[in-house]
């Protein structure tokens, strides 16, 4: 479906929204990601899902404009719901700027004052990333770093993460645009659920260190998930993004798996010579 463009202008023309087609996001957008633009030629991206998040879309758009009142900067929902091919689909105002690939202290911090404006919104109760994160699933991932995340979960030992604040579910920077030097969207938002920020933070530092961004900018991401909740919550997070991310660079880049190895242990190692 991803690369079906003629299944996309069949939905163009089911919602009879004057939307014509542009071609195919660039950028950090994977997945189903159009560009589609009205009659005066204002942009918006059409985006559709066929996982198990496709039956939430249709309430989302509620969800993102309740975020957007408190001030969240995702973008506004044009409209969403079901196709009549079962797929769901939604389509967002566009977002100006860039991804903010590859992360800089200043382009962290300005990540880092986004995730703090997450605490307390609790979008989606029902969909809690705290109960989560406390049930990491090591399916195809290789034994040594089951058991290097594994430890660090039970070493942690009994962990209460809150469940108030807003979790995007996919917080790295590629879903992080900046525009003239501050921050012009948050995009794919419709993993988004309630429970704890340091989820987000795991997820960040995560990228920090397969991408390599250097040690100020880990400590900066660090420092900041830690004072969440704790070191140990920010462990325990760790475990389910690691597993989940290594999955999905099995599937969609299996050529740098050994490196995504050797930097997963790096990052083990270093939450656990704090942790003793």
């Amino acid at each position: 479906m991803n690369d079906d463009r003629e299944t996309v202008m069949r939905l163009l023309t089911q919602l009879d929204m004057g939307l014509s087609l542009r071609g195919r996001c660039a950028g950090g957008m994977r997945g189903g990601a159009w560009l589609v633009a009205d009659g005066h030629g204002r942009l918006a991206v059409l985006k559709v899902c066929h996982n198990d998040l496709a039956p939430r879309v249709p309430v989302l758009r509620e969800v993102v404009g309740r975020l957007r009142s408190a001030g969240y900067p995702t973008p506004e929902w044009l409209a969403s719901g079901l196709s009549a091919d079962g797929f769901g689909y939604w389509i967002a105002d566009h977002v100006p700027g860039r991804a903010s690939t590859p992360l800089t202290p200043g382009k962290t911090r300005l990540l880092l004052e986004v995730l703090e404006s997450q605490a307390g919104l609790d979008p989606d109760p029902s969909r809690n990333w705290s109960e989560y994160v406390l049930r990491p699933d090591p399916a195809h991932v290789p034994g040594p770093v089951v058991d290097s995340y594994l430890a660090l979960f039970e070493q942690a030992g009994p962990v209460h993460l809150p469940s108030g604040d807003m979790v995007h579910g996919d917080f790295n920077s590629c879903n992080i645009f900046l525009d003239s030097g501050a921050v012009s969207g948050v995009i794919d938002i419709e993993a988004i659920g309630s429970g704890t920020r340091a989820v987000d933070y795991a997820w960040l530092l995560r990228e920090a260190y397969l991408e390599n961004y250097g040690p100020e900018v880990i400590a900066m991401i660090r420092r900041a998930g830690e004072a969440v909740a704790g070191p140990e919550a920010l462990r325990v997070c760790m475990a389910a993004t690691v597993f989940d991310i290594f999955r999905f660079k099995l599937r969609h880049q299996p050529s740098q798996i050994n490196e995504v190895i050797a930097r997963l242990h790096l990052l083990a190692e270093d939450l656990g010579r704090c942790a003793s």
